[in-house]
């Protein structure tokens, strides 16, 4: 007899539904504890006015209004999520969110200078695609 493995995670359905009512909370606490991290890794990346940035997975926003904050009024950030609702209060003048699933809908190719997708990738089974689909949306010389 013999044991077949099961499932591996990134064959199951995606973990942490954002239509789960614990949502926000969850993405409350994921702010608290990486953010900081981000920010700092971000900003030694050299984010600033001007840029154009992608935040994949943009959950609650808090990501993509720093970028925004960063990249100012010339910049531009398009944030996306399979689900945004709680990013939606950040529209505005450089500030695009989207409905956006990154393993099916396309993006603009050599658009941003820097894609930010924290906590994404690890969930998709086809992240390699997705990986080659973030690098050719990223103009030359950009970071993903």
């Amino acid at each position: 007899m013999s044991v077949q493995p099961g499932p591996s995670p990134t064959d199951q359905k995606y973990l942490l539904d954002n239509a789960a009512p614990e949502t926000r909370r969850r993405f409350d606490g994921l702010a608290t504890v990486f953010d900081p991290g981000t920010f700092r890794l971000l900003s030694d990346r050299g984010v600033n006015s001007g840029w154009h940035c992608l935040e994949v997975g943009a959950g609650s926003g808090t990501v993509a209004a720093w970028l925004g904050e960063r990249v100012g009024p010339t910049g531009y950030v398009l944030a996306t999520d399979i689900n945004p609702r709680f990013a939606e209060e950040l529209r505005g003048p450089n500030i695009e969110v989207r409905r956006h699933d990154v393993t099916v809908d396309s993006l603009p190719e050599a658009t941003f200078d820097l894609i930010h997708a924290r906590l994404v990738l690890i969930h998709l089974p086809t992240r390699d695609a997705v990986l080659h689909k973030l690098i050719s949306a990223t103009k030359r010389g950009g970071g993903c």
